[in-house]
């Protein structure tokens, strides 16, 4: 006999398949909100997904935040992780950080490590309330204490430059090799920094507290093994971690910031001052557009999902490029990628509702952009009012370099004949119309032939009138 789980499987499996306006999407629409009604938690989130993905279904906004209300109230960390979003974004919900930042507090007080690093981000950031390092550091010591790669390389940073606590060179060491061995981006290279500024005595201490974190962690998966009932509560979990952590004895990583030294300056990132390149096409750089933390977690989002190009987008907007991409909607939408999104705003004086969702591409050995402009046509324009898409033109392009090439790659502006080699962490921005709005002819771009190493690009266009 068929139950809520039952619908809601085949509800999930049919919206999952189907065109939005086919008879087996309404379907599955149907049998997700049977689920949900009677009760089926997982029902709800996924009637959430459904509405806050396919904006184009009615009344999608208030749908999806209906949906994840009713699920977060339940204690549902994907909801209440949404339901921060929206607020972040200001869709569906007023656009409000203090209760982004809230919904973001209580799943990383659930001991969940990526809600922990995300608060840990806004913290960090002043996003939601002041910035506040020691509480960031607070948080990414929590992720560290399950294993989570993206604090162990936080907290390299953190202990080396001393943020939110007292700088430690050989406990930064530590840190990030253990980001390193669990391959996060960047970490090797920051590795290496680091060893070359400590002499063999502090390297050798530093080798062994790597150790003994790791062999803390792997002790803390025993217990746990023994004890699977700490994990059916979230702050008896959350205690069991925390107090296991603290026997480690070392007061520089204690979660409770009145036992760590005082840090040296604030960690918020502020990218460089733009610089032209050309007044037409009109063209400018910013270096240090990301922080080193930012441009690895971008890395870490996308690898994992990275697809050929000529699927990762719709309607085969990529064909020109031969390499693999990865489009970061969605449950990748997290703070980071959401203040990334204001920042590329406000180099171009537009809101953020205007950007389009960031994708990360991945150029190797030979791999290239052909010959294109970003701009919309006026048949594509059409296309896209008919299809509901109401944004509007593509006013600009940005593109940051999460990993530039040894050698090739550049962006070659054929019309002026310019290329620009990338740096990484550098971002590049054009303005796809003049001033008037008409689309300009002379942003006809290429992405050259990569020669040696690799290409990495967080790249996204900007539209005349916002998403949301």
């Amino acid at each position: 006999m068929e139950g809520p789980q039952d619908w809601w499987r085949q509800g999930e499996a049919l919206v999952a398949r189907r065109s939005q306006d086919s008879k087996e999407f309404s379907r599955g629409l149907a049998l997700l909100r049977r689920a949900a009604d009677a009760g089926w938690l997982e029902a709800e989130v996924t009637l959430g997904n459904v509405y806050a993905q396919v904006p184009l279904l009615p009344d999608a906004d208030r749908q999806a935040v209906a949906h994840y209300r009713r699920a977060a109230a339940q204690g549902h960390p994907m909801a209440q992780d949404r339901l921060a979003d929206l607020h972040m974004i200001g869709r569906g919900v007023p656009q409000d950080d203090t209760e982004a930042l809230q919904w973001c507090r209580r799943t990383a007080e659930q001991a969940f490590p990526l809600a922990q690093c995300n608060l840990a981000y806004l913290l960090a950031e002043g996003i939601g309330a002041d910035a506040d390092d020691r509480a960031a550091t607070d948080w990414y010591l929590r992720a560290a204490a399950q294993g989570e790669p993206r604090a162990y390389f936080n907290l390299g940073l953190r202990y080396r430059h001393g943020f939110g606590t007292a700088a430690n060179r050989p406990q930064a060491w530590a840190w990030m090799a253990l980001a390193a061995h669990a391959a996060y981006p960047g970490a090797e290279a920051e590795l290496r920094n680091l060893e070359a500024e400590l002499d063999p005595a502090p390297l050798a201490e530093a080798r062994s507290l790597a150790q003994r974190i790791a062999d803390n962690l792997a002790a803390l998966r025993q217990k746990l093994e023994r004890s699977p009932e700490v994990q059916a509560s979230a702050s008896a979990y959350r205690r069991v971690v925390e107090e296991h952590f603290a026997t480690l004895d070392i007061a520089s990583f204690s979660v409770d910031a009145r036992r760590r030294g005082q840090g040296s300056g604030p960690s918020r990132h502020v990218p460089g001052e733009r610089r032209v390149i050309a007044e037409a096409p009109r063209t400018f750089t910013m270096d240090e557009f990301l922080s080193r933390a930012e441009c690895a977690h971008l890395l870490w989002l996308a690898s994992p999902n990275l697809k050929g190009a000529e699927t990762a987008r719709d309607r085969g907007e990529q064909t020109a490029f031969n390499g693999s991409a990865a489009v970061l909607r969605g449950p990748l939408c997290d703070p980071v990628v959401r203040n990334l999104e204001r920042r590329i705003a406000a180099g171009f004086r537009l809101p953020a509702s205007h950007v389009e969702p960031l994708s990360v591409l991945r150029y190797q050995g030979g791999h290239s952009y052909a010959p294109h402009v970003d701009y919309f046509r006026a048949d594509r324009l059409a296309d896209n009012e008919r299809m509901g898409d109401a944004a509007g033109q593509r006013v600009a392009s940005f593109l940051v370099y999460l990993h530039a090439p040894a050698a090739g790659g550049e962006t070659h502006y054929l019309e002026i004949d310019r290329k620009v080699a990338g740096r990484d962490r550098m971002a590049l921005c054009h303005f796809n119309c003049d001033d008037t709005g008409t689309p300009d002819a002379s942003t006809l771009h290429t992405g050259t032939p990569v020669i040696n190493g690799e290409k990495w690009l967080a790249r996204t266009t900007l539209r005349e009138h916002g998403f949301y």
